[in-house]
C-alpha cells in the first residue's frame, strides 16, 4: 500500500523521537501490505480501530501515540 504523507511521519518522528522507530516500523509494514478490506487490517493489527469514511486508527508505541490513516 503506498503511503502518501511520508514527510508528515518523518517530521513527527523528529519532534517525538520516542515514536520514530514505531512509525518507521508501521511505514515499512504498510508499504508491504495488500489490504483489500478492513478485516485484512484487523487481522494484522488487532488493536486498530476502523472508523467511518475509510479511516483507521493505529496505536503507535504501545498506544502512547495514535496514527489516523485514510485508506483508499
Amino acid at each position: 500500500m503506498p503511503v502518501v504523507a511520508v514527510k508528515t511521519l518523518r517530521d513527527f518522528g523528529l519532534l517525538y523521537p520516542d515514536a520514530r522507530q514505531s512509525l518507521l516500523a508501521w511505514h515499512d509494514e504498510a508499504l508491504k501490505a495488500e489490504w483489500k478490506q478492513p478485516a485484512d487490517i484487523k487481522a494484522h493489527y488487532m488493536s486498530a480501530s476502523i472508523l467511518k469514511n475509510r479511516r483507521v486508527v493505529f496505536n503507535i508505541k504501545g498506544n502512547n501515540y495514535r496514527l489516523v490513516v485514510a485508506v483508499a
